[in-house]
């Protein structure tokens, strides 16, 4: 029996990062040999990895949704037997720590990648550690190695030895947090294939306030929280939506489309000074008007307790700053979703009168952003138009708390 570490495969050629989706096993957990044991989303496709030894989970190295280079050491497994494929990790020594063996020549690249961050390789630059060193470091540790171990190696080591730091490095390097990074892994999916266009509308606030003043008649006699006018404003998107089927699809690549069978709705979600998450309602288009309330205000509430729902089903996003007065803003796609639409601050504007009067009105602009390998400029604006439509219809929709 041997200590071996489960790494994350290269899948493709050119992915650098992959994101652990879940974690299929939990530490104690007998794992069979060809068990699934984690899910991994690459901006090629989502996958199971199997186990290539059969034994027993010690423990995870990362939880769920981290971004994690590939190549990189995940976790470790008590392996029965000592026939294991080479990719699953290095067994470890009596001493028990992992990687004891020097590194041959040959393996440098292996594992630098497995073992030594991008941010840790740039750091150790600015010290003044070579890439030869790190790797040495690596060796030695036998886990990954991080910022902090690379200033216990430069502080420990002869002095004579030591190459004066750039003066980047009296600068604070800080890590994106888990949550950004994830997001910027998720935007930089298929960011160099998709084609953005954005048209925008104004949408009439009088409708939203009307059916928003009823439906909290409705909330104070049966205790229903009272719908937000974005979330109004949410609920007229799905109903407009449904008129468009190619809302409901994903670019599958190669000039193919995948259909849904259902909307899948994300909501951006702020939570504190500047971190976003996302709140999913799934087959948004399948829920009456009180379950998608319902809906709603629990996947919100979930994401301002910094729970992420965002998954590769979403095909339109929608997002707003109103707290910010932010009038108008461009959104941006994040793949697979063929569209985000941003709704603006409320705010007045003047509109003209069939008498040649002015008139000053409260209303919201609209942006849409979408890909236009699936959707065309036309498409676009008649779903803004429906949007529209939808929204003034909202006083006198029957819409049931």
């Amino acid at each position: 029996m041997g200590i071996y570490n489960v790494t994350v495969p290269q899948m493709g050629e050119g992915l650098q990062e992959a994101r652990l989706v879940r974690l299929l096993k939990q530490p104690g957990e007998v794992i069979a040999r060809d068990e699934p044991i984690f899910e991994m989303e690459t901006d090629k496709a989502t996958m199971e990895i199997e186990s290539p030894v059969a034994g027993t989970l010690i423990e995870w190295l990362v939880t769920e949704n981290s971004v994690v280079a590939i190549g990189a050491v995940v976790g470790r497994i008590e392996a029965e037997g000592t026939d294991v494929p080479a990719s699953v990790g290095r067994p470890e020594r009596e001493s028990g720590r992992v990687g004891a063996e020097p590194v041959p020549a040959g393996a440098a690249a292996s594992a630098r990648n497995a073992l030594i961050p991008p941010r840790t390789r740039a750091y150790a630059r600015e010290c003044g550690v070579s890439d030869a060193e790190l790797v040495d470091l690596a060796n030695r540790l036998g886990t990954r190695v991080m910022p902090a171990d690379v200033d216990r190696y430069v502080a420990e080591r002869r002095p004579e030895a030591v190459v004066p730091a750039s003066p980047a490095a009296t600068q604070d390097l800080m890590p994106l947090s888990p949550s950004q990074r994830t997001l910027v892994y998720r935007m930089q999916q298929r960011a160099g294939e998709v084609i953005p266009a954005t048209e925008e509308t104004v949408l009439a606030w009088s409708p939203v306030d009307a059916a928003r003043t009823s439906l909290k008649r409705q909330a104070r006699t049966n205790g229903m929280p009272v719908p937000t006018p974005f979330l109004l404003v949410a609920w007229c998107v799905v109903r407009a939506a449904a008129r468009f089927p190619v809302l409901r699809c994903s670019y599958a690549g190669e000039g193919m489309l995948r259909r849904h069978p259902h909307l899948n709705l994300g909501l951006a979600v702020a939570r504190g000074e500047d971190e976003l998450l996302t709140a999913t309602i799934g087959a948004a288009d399948t829920l009456s008007f009180r379950e998608f309330v319902l809906t709603a205000v629990d996947a919100v509430k979930r994401a301002r307790a910094g729970e992420d729902q965002a998954n590769s089903s979403i095909q339109f996003t929608l997002s707003n700053l109103a707290g910010h007065d932010i009038v108008r803003a461009t959104p941006v796609i994040v793949a697979p979703a063929i569209a985000t639409l941003f709704i603006g601050s409320v705010h007045l504007a003047p509109f003209a009168r069939d008498d040649g009067s002015v008139s000053f009105e409260r209303c919201a602009t609209a942006t849409l952003t979408f890909d236009h390998r699936v959707m065309n400029g036309v498409g676009a604006a008649s779903f803004l138009s429906e949007l529209r439509r939808q929204v003034e219809a909202l006083p006198t929709a029957s819409l049931t708390l």
